[in-house]
């Protein structure tokens, strides 16, 4: 199954390598890099990703208190230097534990253990996924009932989220991934690391961007595959129309 990942280390040199394994495995895909805690919890809130490479040892917020300030983490992947470490970090619930310097073969392992753990999730069943018509959409002070033909797209806009309807927006404080998780991904796609898009808003698209009515959004290259999977959606539903 495809994967996305971020890195979050300090160290410069283990960007690189992790960036050079990962290349050779072509079911990874590398969206971020973040040299300390405060870097990556900012990632995070904006961009969702499978699982993180994560060190433990950096400056002002460890490892370890990095993932205690996280409400629904992502797969972990430890990377260290310190041996020590190991058997603490099975606390966190982390999926492998990779002692620097690690080979590609030790890389590879880890990645698979991850992939078997997120496909067995994948199996079992998701009572956050919406199965219904609608979904409550929480501002600050208020539940909406929004009708998900109701959502044309949704856009992470530093801390909080806006989601534009067809006749005005809420303004949510709900992080886009949670959105991600939430709406049907055979009505919903993921375009940009910033926007959330309804199949059926779409009104023009190239390979670069969309258009939906006067509102034009850019696809981020990574999403392409996402966009390429839109587009033949929505060939389907024009045929099955005709």
């Amino acid at each position: 199954m495809p994967l996305t990942f971020a890195i979050i280390d300090d160290e410069p040199l283990a960007h690189t390598l992790i960036e050079s394994f990962a290349s050779k495995i072509d079911y990874l895909t590398h969206l971020g890099n973040c040299h300390n805690a405060q870097q990556a919890k900012d990632f995070l809130a904006q961009q969702r990703v499978d699982f993180i490479f994560l060190d433990i040892r950096m400056p002002q917020v460890s490892g370890f208190e990095f993932l205690q300030s996280l409400s629904n983490p992502p797969k972990v992947i430890i990377i260290s230097a310190h041996k020590e470490y190991a058997l603490e970090s099975y606390e966190y619930a982390i999926s492998d534990y990779l002692l620097k310097p690690f080979d590609f073969e030790r890389f590879e392992k880890a990645v698979r253990k991850v992939s078997a753990e997120l496909t067995a999730n994948d199996n079992a069943p998701n009572p956050t996924k919406s199965t219904s018509n609608h979904i409550f959409i929480k501002d600050e002070k208020k539940h909406h009932k929004v009708p998900l033909t109701d959502i044309r797209y949704i856009k992470a806009n530093g801390n909080f989220t806006s989601i534009e309807l067809r006749d005005g927006h809420i303004i949510s404080q709900m992080k886009i991934s949670d959105f991600e998780k939430l709406l049907p991904a055979e009505i919903f796609c993921r375009v940009h690391r910033s926007y959330l898009v309804a199949l059926n808003a779409v009104t023009l698209f190239t390979a670069n961007e969309l258009t939906l009515g006067d509102v034009t959004i850019p696809v981020g290259r990574v999403y392409k595959p996402n966009v390429r999977l839109l587009l033949a959606n929505i060939e389907k539903t024009h045929q099955s129309s005709l």
